[in-house]
């Protein structure tokens, strides 16, 4: 899954572009459901808002107030006004205290004014209680900050003022689930306007990600992903350990325990074997330095696929570091060690491993291909162009390097504003389509392209053919219900196509990802949550539990919004 810097609101205007070229949604928080909320927003059906005369301004910070901070109000002159009129007295008495910055004080002139306040005047109640909050929030008492502002929006629910300061105490008493949904009622009401109340939210939206990750990564352990996602990350590796003489040795061997029996599952694609079968091996005492490094390896890619980067890279660093290990596995090890470190947006660390590995074997075509999909990664397709190439030169029999290399070609020829190239490489990788008729990544790349330019009808067609190819490739079925969204805007199309994908693969996270998000977009907040909660267990590591816990709790937010304040969806 690609990261994102961009804000969860903001993000909306570019989603469905994503969408259709398929980049992952990240990031897409309380801005998606918008459009659909805030025209419905009729500020007739809620109750009144304090007008703006009526409060102060202070920014949340709060300790609990003096019984009279030596305050006589009784000498505040109101014995002339009536009810109402004495109230207003004390409030502007606790007003120009607060000003001074004098905030015992203006807590006592506030506390003066609610107890004199009738109980009818609910807006006016409101504004005190709202503003003795900011008293208390700028002597740091966030309990009673959270105390007033309840009471304010008890009376008035919709006070934006009074739910935006509650969100910051909450969140500076760790309540971020509540935080979020006071905070995205006030983003709501606002119509997404206010950019410091938008950065205020995500910031609360990774906040509870992180707690939720805590808690959850206490009490569960990541699956392995989908056999699709497995079997590309296999072939991402034209020299591949597990496919040389030694191992092909032990794969036809009547052996069906230990490092035998996991190559044999390579083979089977039986991978949910593979981490028990090393792990006995390993519990020789006798066995030999290739065999146990063998297993090291093997155990730490698939603890990498299955998101446990630290035992991952731990049992690479032993294969990497013990003496007398084949160059081969060495390099194999670094590349997967370098895949991981770059995941973890560790770059520097992930460019020396590649480096390392160069200097051991200057002519491995591996090191050039997986340095080059990093380039892609990091937006740099003129070195990625470069890696690539040279990737080729080395081992020009390996598709994906080729077929690879022409896409870098094509990125890097639009993102140079290149038109002849942009066409020349545009046909050529639809010449792989044809060169290379069963080859997934051919079609994917070319569909990809298409989609880019905008030939929605025929990338929609490619992703077909290729799956009639490979049926059991739910992606192939996400990507269609993106194609479609693009091209007709056909949101019943879509709905199909990824309740299709999850029929094919019960396990596939990215359509149940893509599903929650459209569900999001189009006002289906508990249809959202539902399918968002069964993507949680089949993140594939932190970044993505963490991805998938932020639109999941967006959605929950949201969800709470509507029903507090009586929203309805305008669709």
């Amino acid at each position: 899954m690609s990261d994102s810097t961009q804000s969860s609101f903001s993000f909306l205007s570019n989603w469905k572009f994503s969408l259709a070229v398929g980049v992952p949604c990240f990031a897409v928080g309380l801005g998606v459901t918008y459009y659909f909320y805030s025209k419905s927003n009729n500020k007739s059906q809620l109750p009144h808002e304090p007008t703006a005369k009526h409060d102060i301004d202070g920014n949340n910070t709060i300790r609990k107030p003096l019984e009279s901070n030596g305050i006589d109000c009784n000498t505040v002159k109101v014995h002339k006004l009536n009810p109402t009129e004495q109230v207003e007295e004390f409030k502007k008495q606790g007003n120009a205290e607060f000003s001074k910055q004098n905030y015992d004080a203006a807590i006592t002139f506030y506390t003066q004014a609610l107890s004199m306040c009738p109980q009818s005047e609910k807006g006016l109640l409101s504004t005190v209680y709202q503003n003795r909050a900011a008293a208390y929030s700028k002597l740091n008492n966030y309990e009673n900050c959270v105390a007033d502002c309840t009471k304010a929006l008890e009376l008035v629910p919709s006070y934006k003022k009074a739910l935006s300061r509650r969100a910051r105490a909450l969140t500076e008493l760790g309540n971020f689930k509540l935080a979020l949904e006071d905070i995205t009622a006030v983003v709501m009401l606002d119509e997404f306007k206010n950019q410091s109340d938008i950065e205020f939210a995500d910031s609360v939206i990774k906040n509870l990600g992180k707690k939720n990750l805590e808690e959850y990564t206490k009490h569960n352990v990541f699956n392995l992903p989908t056999k699709t996602f497995i079997d590309n990350y296999m072939k991402s590796f034209s020299e591949d350990p597990f496919n040389d003489e030694f191992s092909q040795t032990l794969m036809k061997s009547e052996v069906n325990i230990g490092l035998e029996l996991a190559l044999k599952c390579i083979k089977d694609k039986n991978y949910e074997q593979i981490e028990d079968a090393c792990k006995e091996e390993l519990k020789k005492t006798d066995n030999s330095l290739i065999r146990r490094t063998l297993a090291l390896n093997l155990l730490a890619t698939f603890s990498i696929l299955r998101g446990n980067y630290a035992i991952g890279v731990e049992h690479l660093t032993t294969v990497i570091e013990t003496p007398g290990v084949p160059n081969k596995l060495v390099i194999n090890s670094l590349i997967k060690r370098s895949s991981v470190y770059h995941q973890q947006e560790q770059v520097e660390k992930s460019f020396e491993d590649l480096k390392r590995a160069e200097n051991i074997d200057p002519n491995c075509s591996e090191v050039f291909h997986h340095r080059a999909q990093i380039y892609l990664l990091e937006m740099n397709s003129e070195k990625a162009v470069e890696e690539f190439k040279r990737a080729v030169e080395l081992n020009p029999t390996f598709i994906l390097s080729n077929v690879q290399c022409c896409y870098a070609q094509y990125i890097h020829a639009k993102q140079t504003s290149n038109e002849l190239d942009t066409e020349k490489f545009l046909n050529k990788l639809k010449g792989f389509v044809i060169k290379y008729p069963d080859y997934v990544e051919s079609y994917t790349l070319y569909a990809q392209a298409l989609t880019e330019k905008g030939a929605y009808e025929e990338a929609d067609l490619l992703f077909k053919k290729v799956y009639e190819i490979y049926p059991e490739n739910a992606t192939l079925l996400v990507h269609r219900a993106l194609v479609v969204l693009s091209w007709k805007s056909s949101i019943s199309e879509a709905f199909t196509f990824l309740q299709q994908a999850i029929k094919v693969d019960p396990k596939c996270d990215y359509a149940y990802e893509t599903l929650g998000t459209l569900y999001i977009q189009t006002g289906k907040l508990e249809e959202a949550v539902e399918c968002l909660e069964k993507a949680v267990p089949l993140s594939k590591s932190e970044k993505e539990l963490l991805h998938i816990f932020s639109l999941r709790d967006s959605a929950r937010a949201q969800l709470a919004v509507v029903k507090r304040l009586g929203l309805t969806p305008q669709l």
